[in-house]
Order: C-alpha cells, then structure tokens, then sequence
C-alpha cells in the first residue's frame, strides 16, 4: 500500500530509509529496505517494510527520533578510520631523515633468519653488511608510508628489500629481480673496488638496483643513464631522487 509519507531519512549507504507518516492524532514510523530487481524500472527506486518494524509516536519530532534510532540500530555507519599523521619539519634531507627515524620497527629475528635463506636459496653471497642495512632499515615505512606534498606520487617511494618478495602476492618476482641485479654486478664490484651484493630497489619512481660493499657504502644502478651513484644511506638515495616533491608527513597505513 502507498502511504504519503511527511518525513523521510536515508541510511549512510541509501538503501534504507525510514518515512514518517501522519494518521489523524498521531504519527506512525516505518522502517524500510530498497528493493533492487532487474525488472524494476531503473529510473524508479523502490523501498519495501522491513517486517515487524513499526512505531507509533505522538508528536512528529519524536517519531523522527525514533526512525533515526532504528536506522542507526539496523543500519549503522561505519566508523571513520583515523589516521595518525606526523608532520615533517626542515630541508628535505632533514625531513627524510626525520621520517626515516620516527618510522623505525625492530627486524625480528625470524625476519632476520628469512633474509638470510632468501640469498642462500639463490646463491648469492650475503655480505655482513647487507645483514645489518636489513636490520637498520627492513622495518621502516611498515606502519607508515613517506607523504608527498604531490600525493598521487605516494606509492613512487620504494624502500624494498628482494627478499620481501618471496611471498605468493609476487609470485617469481624476488627470482626475476635477482637475475636482473646480477646481470650487473661484475661492473658494480669493478666500479666500488670491493665485493658487493644487492639488496633491493630504494628510491623514487623509477629506483635504481641498489647494491651494498663491504664498507658498507651503497652503489646504485639506474635503468635511464650509465653512472653509477654512491651513496652512505638510504635517506641520501630517496632525497637525492626527489628533486621535485617534498616530503610533508609521515601518514599512518591503514590495517584491516
């Protein structure tokens, strides 16, 4: 039955509503679903009774509170996520840095162990100081993500050790990176002088193959031009990178 409804509200999503109907002394509440059909007409909505649900008030105020309740009781928003957020402050180094040091999480030593077992797996050997870039940095940026002041370059920052891609989300993609590091290591090892190993991509957009010596310093080959840079850590590569964009926050991930 069609009723003339003299108040009506919508759920946060639109597909329920209570209608607030006049009778002659007092007011009556209906709380309702939308009807979603194929056959329906698509340029019409159509909402049916929720089953036993139906109130009864004497002024239109309250049954309007009342709808709202049953709505709310049924049908409730979903609460807003807050992001924790931590501005950066300084040059862009010293914002990076910064970012760098408030986003620090301990490497376990199961993490520790995997890192290891990833290099023997492929046959490469794993430098002492590659194990201790690891522990210093493969726990940055795991609660939060480097925020840019253009922020759909956000995900373009890349501090990703191979040995995270091991697992079944990236398929043969730690094998592939592999072979491509190594592809170039003869001319890395002549160039720093000393043996190296990579260890993963760290920079901005297109990052370059990083690989680390045993003095500990780090050598970066990049796919667009032939030098080889040196750096002595991570935050160096990132702020070299970003030459364009400035780092503005540190903003929490969010879980779930």
């Amino acid at each position: 039955m069609q009723r003339e409804s003299i108040h009506e509200e919508y759920s946060y999503d639109g597909r329920c509503r209570f209608i607030v109907c006049r009778k002659s002394d007092y007011f009556e509440v209906w709380v309702q679903k939308k009807i979603i059909d194929e056959y329906l007409n698509p340029d019409e909505i159509y909402f049916s009774d929720i089953p036993d649900i139906k109130h009864i008030a004497d002024s239109l105020e309250r049954a309007i509170e009342i709808g709202r309740e049953c709505l709310n009781n049924l049908f409730p928003e979903p609460q807003q996520e807050t992001c924790r957020i931590i501005e950066l402050n300084g040059t862009k180094r010293e914002r990076i840095a910064e970012a760098f040091r408030l986003a620090y999480t301990d490497v376990s030593a199961r993490e520790l162990e995997h890192f290891r077992e990833v290099y023997e797996k492929v046959g490469i050997r794993l430098l002492p100081a590659a194990e201790k870039l690891y522990e210093q940095y493969g726990g940055v940026f795991r609660n939060y993500y480097l925020e840019l002041d253009e922020p759909k370059y956000n995900n373009d920052i890349f501090l990703l050790f191979y040995s995270d891609l091991g697992d079944t989300r990236w398929s043969n993609e730690m094998e592939r990176r592999f072979e491509e590091a190594m592809f170039d290591i003869d001319i890395v090892r002549e160039f720093a002088g000393q043996e190296v190993c990579p260890v993963g991509d760290i920079g901005f957009y297109y990052p370059p193959i990083v690989y680390i010596g045993e003095d500990g310093r780090l050598y970066c080959v990049y796919e667009y031009k032939e030098e080889i840079d040196v750096f002595a850590a991570p935050e160096e590569i990132i702020a070299d990178q970003l030459s364009n964009h400035m780092p503005v926050a540190l903003k929490e991930r969010k879980t779930g």
